[in-house]
């Protein structure tokens, strides 16, 4: 379900940069809801720019990457009895095939001139992970009923997606990815994982999330090739929901209880709000200079 903030707007993903010259640009994608309606949205340099508002269908755009002079925006669109995941080239939106009902499209990245887009489909009571590569659609394999990619990275000839899967018991995940379509299951304490963001820095791989136990408590937590980390909080309840590596800096932003937070190497620094609760969903860091959204 998705969730509508004030001024209605909820930003759900990563910044995109390109860089002409002196000047920043900074891309955020998003969608504009009034009411049970939502329109595909995003902003350059602060520039409002609509990518589908029809109200026959409601569209959400999930994720961005930039390239030379081409921004891509992969989403999805739907009227609640069906959803298509869908990506739009410099404004343009191509619908991605799928087998049934539901399709969404989670993340994207870009190499070269291969287009890789990260999602999930469903078909009855079984959800497929997928990928697509150039608008051709690849099922991941998975040893439970349900499984959703979430995070693309591209290093090179490899291909790194992560996500999570049904291990056996009806509503609990393992966080797994995928390197050139081979499924790796990650190492967890708790009851649940979700996986949230993945980053490749040479021959390292970097994937965040949070697991949570029966208890109530919830740990945020972070893999260093396929090693498991535990993120440092004060409360019951923290999430690592985006990573950024920069040479040998490892930048994960998240939310600890009601704070938003971010971690440097391990270590947590509390980010600054105005009202009761805040919450990154992305970061970037250029130039030594953090970037952080909060939805």
């Amino acid at each position: 379900m998705k969730k509508v903030v004030s001024a209605f707007i909820f930003l759900l993903a990563v910044y995109g940069y390109l860089y002409s010259q002196a000047e920043e640009q900074v891309y955020i994608v998003g969608f504009d809801s009034y009411g049970s309606n939502s329109a595909a949205v995003y902003w350059l340099n602060g520039q409002r720019y609509v990518l589908q508002e029809t109200w026959e269908k409601n569209a959400y755009a999930n994720a961005i990457a930039v390239s030379g002079s081409n921004v891509y925006i992969a989403g999805e669109e739907g009227n609640g009895f069906i959803s298509d995941a869908v990506y739009w080239i410099n404004g343009k939106k191509n619908v991605l095939p799928k087998t049934g009902k539901f399709a969404h499209a989670n993340a994207i990245a870009v190499s070269g001139s291969n287009v890789y887009i990260a999602g999930d489909e469903s078909i009855g009571d079984v959800t497929e992970a997928v990928y697509w590569l150039n608008g051709k659609k690849n099922v991941l394999p998975k040893t439970g009923a349900r499984a959703s990619a979430r995070a693309i990275a591209v290093s090179g000839s490899n291909v790194y997606i992560a996500g999570g899967e049904e291990n056996g018991r009806d509503g609990y995940y393992d966080a797994v990815y995928w390197l050139n379509g081979k499924r790796n299951v990650l190492p967890k304490t708790g009851n649940n994982v979700e996986v949230w963001a993945i980053a490749v820095s040479g021959s390292n791989v970097y994937i965040a999330g949070h697991e949570w136990y029966v208890s109530g408590v919830v740990e945020a937590v972070y893999w260093l090739n396929g090693q498991r980390n535990v993120l440092l909080k004060t409360g019951e309840g923290a999430s690592a929901r985006a990573i950024a590596v920069s040479g040998s800096n490892v930048y994960i932003a998240g939310d600890d209880g009601d704070d938003a937070v971010y971690w440097l190497n391990g270590k947590r620094t509390v980010l600054p709000k105005r009202w009761e609760e805040a919450r990154p969903c992305a970061i970037a860091v250029t130039d030594l200079k953090i970037q952080i959204k909060e939805e």
